[in-house]
């Protein structure tokens, strides 16, 4: 749980760096600011402790988690997520529910809904499985058992409800897919000069 929260706070201060902070408190405190001060932040963080409530079985804690969460950033992940490390909230708003999966480092804007199909007399219960490194784009809905692969791009608005290759790009409603010779990437801040 710790490793996750470090590359939490890493990827959220990277993103929301705070010079000025920097600047007059230093540069190991400058990096904490982002985790105090930006609710977005705030919401990856209370969800380790959630999830990490909810494997010790204690309950009722997890689910006053997800409320304050809500109360943050209007953030709603669900108790049977699995998030990997680094997850970037770009600005609250989101919604991951289901048994789905979100890998290392990626990046999700707002508006977004990741979870179940629960659209019709067939649907199934899975949720989605997203790589490491994936970029999920304002508004843009990924739903069922879907699989995204590493270095993906989901596009603002778009629905998606098909496997996206690594390496990809989905847009449109209903999504298509675009293919790339090289990584597209997500949320990886290495060597961006903020």
């Amino acid at each position: 749980m710790f490793e996750n929260v470090r590359a939490d706070i890493a990827a959220g201060a990277q993103w929301h760096r705070m010079s000025r902070l920097e600047r007059i408190a230093g540069e190991r405190l400058g990096r904490l600011g982002p985790a105090l001060l930006i609710g977005s932040i705030q919401c990856v963080l209370i969800y380790r402790l959630q999830a990490w409530l909810y494997g010790h079985h204690i309950p009722v804690l997890p689910e006053l988690c997800q409320r304050l969460t809500m109360l943050l950033s209007a953030v709603q992940i669900g108790d049977h997520v699995t998030i990997g490390p680094g997850l970037l909230l770009a600005h609250g708003n989101v919604i991951i529910d289901g048994y789905g999966s979100i890998g290392a480092y990626c990046q999700v804007s707002p508006f977004v809904t990741i979870g179940l199909d629960t659209g019709g007399p067939d649907a199934a219960f899975a949720a989605p499985v997203i790589g490491d490194n994936v970029f999920i784009g304002t508004g843009a809905k990924v739903l069922g058992g879907v699989s995204i692969g590493d270095n993906a791009r989901i596009g603002a608005n778009a629905v998606v409800m098909c496997d996206v290759p690594a390496n990809s790009t989905a847009v449109g409603i209903p999504a298509r897919i675009i293919r790339h010779d090289a990584a597209t990437g997500g949320a990886s801040l290495e060597g961006r000069d903020r």
